[in-house]
């Protein structure tokens, strides 16, 4: 190991290097100093071993933050991104702070609260009348943290849809959607179209389809994985979606339009991927004749979709 001073002397040395940056960790009252490399080979797992080493802290959940140098703010370092961003803030000195999980300031205080600015002794005895500010809300680090949904393809499908992906993570919950089959109608070159179709009955409170706010009651139906649901039978479509249920994706057309038509999206030449028949047959109400649309709307006031057909749940 050496003497403090021969060790004293060997960070300094790697403090000549250039492509080294000093680092102060903290450890309750205990303070240690080491270098990493400037340009980024150094990963954050290998990182996090070295403070977990030099503190010895082998079975002991911790957390790393830095000071931040521009706002003198605390910053979790706990994945790549924000090692990076640590590493390239030091100037020339990167500070960290390691406490234990469950006693660092942003836990208990909440992240982005700032520290505690020390009082005037002399204002508690003069008082100054304001009132006790409120408490912030504690914001800790999200834990087992985990994307439900997305929403994909954005510029291949058509504004009238959306291509929404669900993904459970290996958990046993269902899907938590029911759909039936109904009728719908299509905008074609002959006229408007009754066909049959399938869509959303209803949203399970609390399940993956309602969290996600992607899908909603009344919503059509068009593909599954890529499938088209055309002239499938209610319990094909289901088939499909629980062979799928682990990672499903499914086209829809929304039955709020607001939410899709707003601005236009990409530009000239933008076509939807789905199947030849049905980019011919399923043109939706964005149609460019005012006189079928005002058709389309006649004949879903006059009738409605039919709820009391057969329902499942997923």
């Amino acid at each position: 190991m050496g003497s403090p001073q021969q060790q004293k002397r060997v960070v300094k040395n790697r403090m000549t290097d250039n492509n080294l940056i000093e680092v102060k960790s903290k450890f309750d009252a205990e303070f240690r100093r080491f270098a990493i490399d400037k340009d980024g080979n150094y990963q954050f797992e290998d990182f996090h071993e070295l403070v977990e080493k030099l503190h010895q802290l082998h079975r002991i959940p911790f957390v790393i933050t830095y000071t931040d140098p521009a706002h003198g703010d605390l910053l979790p370092i706990n994945n790549k991104d924000n090692y990076l961003k640590a590493v390239s803030t030091a100037r020339p000195l990167l500070r960290l702070q390691v406490q234990r999980k469950g006693e660092s300031y942003g836990e208990v205080n909440g992240y982005g609260s700032g520290p505690m600015k020390r009082k005037n002794p002399i204002s508690k005895l003069i008082g100054t009348g304001e009132a006790s500010p409120k408490p912030r809300l504690r914001i800790g680090m999200p834990e087992e943290f985990r994307r439900v949904s997305a929403i994909i393809d954005v510029d291949i499908v058509p504004e009238t849809h959306r291509r929404v992906k669900l993904m459970k993570n290996g958990s046993d919950k269902p899907l938590g959607f029911y759909i039936r089959d109904g009728t719908s109608f299509r905008v074609t070159t002959s006229g408007v179209e009754k066909v049959p179709g399938i869509f959303i009955s209803r949203l399970v409170p609390g399940g993956l389809a309602e969290s996600t706010g992607l899908l909603a009651v009344n919503d059509e139906v068009l593909e599954v994985n890529g499938i088209e649901v055309m002239g499938k039978t209610l319990d094909q479509v289901t088939d499909m979606m629980v062979a799928n249920s682990a990672n499903l994706i499914i086209t829809v057309k929304p039955v709020n339009q607001r939410m899709t038509l707003a601005p236009q999206r990409g530009g000239y030449g933008r076509h939807s991927q789905l199947s030849n028949k049905s980019q011919q047959s399923q043109q939706s109400g964005k149609s460019y004749d005012s006189d079928d649309e005002d058709d389309v709307q006649e004949l879903l006031s006059k009738e409605e979709k039919d709820k009391d057909g057969p329902v499942v749940v997923l």
